[in-house]
């Protein structure tokens, strides 16, 4: 298969669950498929079966290796490892949008006002938590990463 196809295949196979946590994050089909394990093990089978199914390290330039940013722009100039680090990007970045779609809910926090934050999260990951997270902040005066409401209280 060709890089570009796999790319795109991953790339847009995960719309439909950012569209379930923009469009309607509490169906049950949204619970059932997006807040399972079944997405994440999916992405995760995938980077595995990418990273020990190809032979990457006989187009992997020399001097190229996640230690210096020169060596890391050399590593992702293969687009085998782009592929695979995109999917590492997705992954955690879906990961993320899901627990904060959660979290807004167990925290009583309005959809309209976190959808915003979610598609932060899809388009520019760490950049979407920060801002759900000071969202959350002053709507709820939460500071921590605690799964029960009323966590803060006694942290």
């Amino acid at each position: 298969m060709r890089v570009e196809t796999v790319f795109n295949l991953f790339n847009y196979g995960v719309f439909p669950a950012w569209a379930l946590l923009l469009f309607a994050p509490r169906w049950k089909w949204t619970r059932r498929l997006v807040h399972s394990v079944l997405i994440p093990v999916l992405l995760g089978v995938a980077h595995l079966g990418l990273m020990l199914g190809l032979n990457l390290s006989a187009s992997i330039p020399e001097g190229a290796s996640a230690a210096s940013l020169q060596g890391a722009m050399l590593l992702f100039s293969d687009p085998w490892v782009a592929v695979l680090c995109w999917i590492h990007y997705l992954a955690f970045d879906l990961f993320v949008g899901a627990w904060i779609v959660r979290d807004a809910g167990r925290r009583g926090l309005p959809h309209l006002a976190v959808a915003p934050c979610v598609l932060l999260t899809m388009m520019y990951g760490p950049t979407g938590l920060l801002v759900y997270l000071i969202l959350r902040f002053f709507m709820r005066r939460a500071l921590t990463l605690q799964e029960e409401p009323g966590a803060e209280k006694a942290a």
